[in-house]
């Protein structure tokens, strides 16, 4: 298996949710403006990755139910729903705030060796 495809097969269930979660529009700290820039140290890193397992479950979890729902209304309110849980599983893990979970995965996509660390923490 390809680094690739261990990358998408780890991160694209969370990254999906975290679009899905974060569709309003929100304000990243600076380390989202600057790609590189600033070292993410281990503990908030592993912070990072706890919040990303509780954000895939969600995910998983309300997958299910939208593909359940049979009209619009209903999908928009498990929509609703899923974002209310996601972005709350990321406040209630201990070190992480939404905004700096947007950020650091905002930083996974541009930046190899931070995707390397979290891919490493993923699968120990």
């Amino acid at each position: 298996m390809t680094f690739r495809t261990t990358l998408t097969r780890a991160l694209a269930p969370a990254m999906a949710a975290a679009t899905l979660a974060l569709a309003a529009p929100m304000a990243a700290p600076a380390l989202a403006e600057q790609p590189g820039a600033v070292t993410i140290g281990d503990e908030r890193l592993e912070a990072f990755v706890a919040a990303l397992r509780a954000v895939d479950q969600l995910e998983q979890q309300y997958t299910a139910t939208l593909g359940e729902a049979e009209t619009d209304a209903e999908r928009e309110a498990v929509i609703e729903e899923a974002n209310q849980a996601m972005a709350e599983a990321i406040e209630e893990t201990p070190g992480m705030t939404l905004d700096d979970y947007v950020a650091i995965l905002q930083e996974a996509q541009t930046d190899p060796e931070l995707t390397a660390r979290i891919m490493a923490m993923l699968e120990g």
